[in-house]
């Protein structure tokens, strides 16, 4: 038998005749009992109810039969710490709240808690949205988080001695105008984190919409990513490097790069199939710029159409600074600023279609021969295009309006490494 407990603190505001009622319900209890494997779907029956403030006089018989606890149609604001605290390893379910102007974050979750938050609006909070530390699990769904002074979501851990793998989802969200980053996880080295981010729209936050750091291990998949402060997605430079599988994402309009990864390496899929356009600096860049970069840096960039980023010297389409390895295969590089490839050291690149980088204007008829000047303009000064290379029009069907998929005469179809097509619609993650 196991004993495990719960801790949830739960601060609640109500607004009556003009003044602010505020009080603490505070639930520690001890369940003897076995927990196997959390699972939003069957975890939370039977349950503890908490519905518009439920008093605590009419709980005290249901917290110690339940095994489980059910937030519910409330709203939580303008206290001194976090809206809602939860610590322990019951299972905790906060759905439909409005949580807002808290003076720590809107929902607080540490000590190997498993919540799931699905359809609340987060808001006007002065520290994260949510804040997870040494959390077990956490399960975001549905959830507008905006305006909160730090990130939308925060994953750290504080250092205190239990050690685990926190496991976080954040699905269909919708994540903006945060003061700092839309999703934040930036562990002690000592920490790490299974993080999946699927189907958000994270856009307008101060920072980069996503920044991570350490031994986080991220998912990014059919994200949209756009006008953030500083970058798309943002991987720091780490002691334990970051695991990247970022794929069918659109990553547009942000103030720095798409995806900018100081340190990180491939997970099952690496960076794939990606939309990355109009971003003010370059599309992907590796690497610090024009400064020694890490070594911790293994990434493949495979099936992504990138087009139009930069505005300045920044603006490459691809550009890899580190001493790292990575591999470029198979994408589309148009209209980008300054060029389209800059590899240091010319290397790690083949079968990849480029076209009217730089000062280069349409070019060419023969997209196998260009002229030796357009060619070193598309790679940054570098020799040779790669095995497979092509320089021409990929022929987007409507790139005014950021339709960059392909006609079906595109020189990109059934082009590219083992006869997948160039860009993101190619390969065996191509987006449709």
């Amino acid at each position: 038998m196991t004993k495990r407990g719960v801790f949830v603190q739960l601060l609640i505001s109500d607004n009556y005749g003009g003044l602010v009622y505020k009080f603490c319900l505070y639930i520690s209890f001890i369940l003897i009992g076995i927990m196997t494997g959390w699972n939003p779907e069957t975890a939370f029956s039977p349950r503890f109810v908490l519905t518009n403030c439920l008093a605590m006089e009419d709980m005290a018989d249901k917290v110690i039969r339940r095994n489980s606890v059910i937030i519910e149609d409330n709203e939580l604001y303008q206290n001194n710490f976090s809206g809602i605290r939860i610590r322990g390893s019951m299972p905790v379910i906060i759905k439909t709240c409005k949580i807002n102007s808290n003076g720590g974050a809107g929902i607080a979750i540490d000590k190997q808690a498993q919540v799931m938050i699905t359809s609340c609006n987060l808001f006007g909070n002065h520290r994260a949205g949510v804040n997870i530390d040494n959390a077990a699990r956490a399960t975001l769904e549905s959830n507008r988080i905006y305006r909160n002074k730090m990130a939308g979501v925060r994953i750290c851990r504080s250092g205190r001695k239990e050690r685990h793998v926190s496991e976080v989802k954040i699905a269909g969200n919708r994540i903006y105008m945060n003061d700092e980053s839309g999703i934040r996880s930036m562990l002690m080295p000592d920490g790490e984190v299974d993080l999946s981010l699927i189907g958000n729209d994270i856009y307008r936050n101060g920072k980069a919409g996503v920044r991570i750091k350490n031994n986080t291990q991220l998912i990014a998949k059919r994200n949209n990513i756009f006008k953030n402060g500083t970058a798309g997605i943002i991987s720091h430079e780490s002691a334990i490097p970051p695991t990247l599988d970022i794929y069918q994402n659109k990553i547009n309009s942000n103030s720095g790069p798409g995806i900018h990864a100081l340190t990180g390496i491939t997970g099952k899929i690496g960076i794939r199939n990606n939309w990355i356009f109009n971003n003010q600096q370059s599309g992907i860049v590796c690497g610090l710029w024009n400064k020694p970069g890490s070594k911790l840096l293994h990434v493949d960039i495979i099936n992504n159409t990138i087009v139009s980023n930069g505005s300045s010297d920044q603006g490459a389409g691809i550009r890899n600074d580190s001493e790292g390895k990575v591999i470029v295969i198979n994408n589309i590089l148009a209209y980008n600023y300054a060029t389209g490839i800059k590899i240091k050291g010319c290397r790690g690149y083949s079968y990849n279609l480029l076209f009217a980088n730089g000062d280069v204007a349409n070019c060419c008829d023969d997209p196998f021969s260009a002229p030796s000047g357009v060619e070193k303009e598309q790679f940054a000064r570098c020799r040779g295009r790669g095995k497979g290379g092509l320089i021409c029009d990929p022929l987007f069907v409507d790139p005014d309006n950021y339709n960059f998929y392909l006609q079906d005469e595109s020189p990109a179809v059934a082009a590219g490494k083992d006869r997948n097509d160039m860009g993101a619609t190619g390969g065996p993650y191509a987006t449709r």
